[in-house]
């Protein structure tokens, strides 16, 4: 079934009333552009993809629209086979990386633990973990908003008393995991640093 919305706004009602698939979004749109449509999609933890259209040709907005969330990128005037074409690709993306829920698994926000395994999945892609780096996100996700001190992490993803190295060794492991896992390593939405106390993770 294909659904049309007339703006920004009535795409993201429609969102809300119906399961999507994939999305197509002209950036020109009245009442809410493509681009602050596609940032609301994503913060709202919809994960389906979602191509452009754009009469736009600067490398500047195609790098806006990725950042916000899209997908892919077409530019106007465009070939109507070369969209169809584009839609098949996607949507087989998706249906190569979809894992089905287990009844051992964790969502949170983006994220789905699947403890069993040891895989953690960020919408429907496999992280690329270690074996730190996996503990130390499968804790912070079993206890979301927590604040987990430097020393506590240490303790128990190392199993070994933290002694004066511990908080470097904890700040590294974080970093690590934030090159993997934020969309902006550098401004971190799901890892986040509570100053002074430690470190949590944000749904």
């Amino acid at each position: 079934m294909i659904l049309e919305a007339a703006n920004g706004e009535e795409a993201l009602a429609l969102v809300q009333q119906q399961p999507i698939d994939l999305m197509v979004l002209d950036v020109m749109m009245p009442v809410r552009d493509g681009f602050s449509t596609v940032q609301a999609i994503r913060q709202a933890n919809y994960t389906f993809p979602v191509l452009m259209l754009t009469a736009k040709q600067e490398d500047l907005d195609k790098i806006q629209g990725l950042t916000f969330g899209a997908d892919d990128y077409i530019g106007k005037p465009f070939n109507p086979l070369e969209v169809i074409a584009r839609i098949k690709a996607m949507l087989r993306r998706v249906a190569q990386y979809q894992v089905p829920l287990s009844a051992s698994s964790l969502q949170v926000g983006p994220f789905t633990l699947r403890q069993e395994e040891r895989v953690i999945l960020k919408e429907t892609i496999p992280l690329a973990l270690t074996r730190r780096e996996f503990d130390c996100l499968a804790l912070l996700l079993n206890h979301p908003r927590r604040v987990f001190s430097a020393d506590e992490l240490y303790e128990r993803i190392w199993q070994e008393e933290a002694l004066g190295s511990a908080t470097n060794a904890v700040m590294v492991l974080i970093h690590k995991l934030r090159e993997k896992i934020e969309d902006v390593p550098k401004e971190p939405r799901h890892l986040q640093t509570v100053w002074g106390v430690g470190y949590k993770v944000e749904p």
